[in-house]
């Protein structure tokens, strides 16, 4: 995990948190197909992310820049959620006390 964490940039470091909510709450919709969270949480992450970048676009040179820089972190910040909620759910699914 801190792999992928050394990537995400700190002003970033908030939509992880959003999306794993976001998440949360898709799950608990019981008519929402599971299949299509992972999806739906990609799209609003690059979103959001994109949304993040154009506030402080003076910051890029170029627009391709910009884009790109929202598109990245918004998969990043993503796949750090989704994996954030499985190693939550490895956690509590197993009785840790036990093994040592």
């Amino acid at each position: 995990m801190q792999e992928v964490s050394q990537f995400i940039k700190p002003d970033y470091a908030i939509l992880v948190a959003v999306l794993y909510c976001l998440g949360c709450g898709l799950k608990a919709l019981k008519k929402f197909p599971n299949q299509w969270i992972p999806f739906v949480l990609t799209v609003c992450g690059v979103g959001l992310a994109c949304l993040s970048v154009l506030a402080r676009f003076s910051e890029y040179a170029n627009l391709a820049a910009a884009i790109y820089d929202g598109v990245v972190q918004g998969v990043l910040c993503t796949g750090m959620s989704v994996y954030t909620n499985e190693v939550i759910k490895h956690w509590n699914s197993c009785n840790c006390s036990d093994k040592g």
